[in-house]
């Protein structure tokens, strides 16, 4: 993949370095840095939401589906440090394939510090939100997981055709 024409390269060297790698990690890269009408073009970087991946359109879901991918969205945008930091090589058996919980990780799995698992093991609820600590919470990070649960209930995740190509390759 040629990353040269989407992504924006920057010289370390300049004066106001500092201004534009701050500009260049806040932006989208896209029309969305300047306006959100739905006219706008899908300029941004081809793999992302601004990109080409995003004109995809949402087909055979149901209003209770996009509710569900919200709420996944919500859950898996909220590992804890706790979890990440100190308990994530506890939480999971990486000595089998597929890997497998470890009864800590099931045992604890309702916590807030927990919480965030609870989509990959298949166990969430709509009230499981209720137990994430929002401080911790990046709002966009919840954006960016909603569509991607939004693809894989569509079972088109990733979205993206030279990712989705590399996987064809190894089966």
């Amino acid at each position: 993949m040629d990353l040269g024409k989407e992504v924006e390269m920057l010289d370390a060297s300049k004066e106001d370095f500092k201004e534009q790698f701050e500009f260049a990690i806040w932006s989208t890269g896209g029309s969305s840095d300047y306006r959100n009408d739905r006219k706008r073009p899908y300029n941004g970087q081809s793999w992302t939401d601004e990109g080409e991946r995003g004109k995809t359109e949402v087909k055979g879901l149901t209003m209770r589906d996009v509710r569900d991918c919200l709420i996944k969205a919500m859950l898996v945008s909220s590992p804890s440090n706790k979890y990440i930091d100190e308990d994530f090589s506890k939480c999971w058996d990486y000595s089998q394939e597929p890997v497998k919980p470890t009864q800590y990780l099931l045992d604890r799995q309702n916590e807030t510090d927990f919480i965030s698992t609870k989509v990959e093991l298949g166990t969430w609820r709509p009230q499981d939100v209720y137990k994430i600590n929002w401080d911790d919470v990046d709002p966009l990070a919840i954006a960016k997981n909603l569509t991607c649960e939004i693809e894989k209930m569509m079972g088109i995740f990733p979205n993206v055709p030279i990712l989705q190509d590399a996987s064809q390759h190894e089966a």
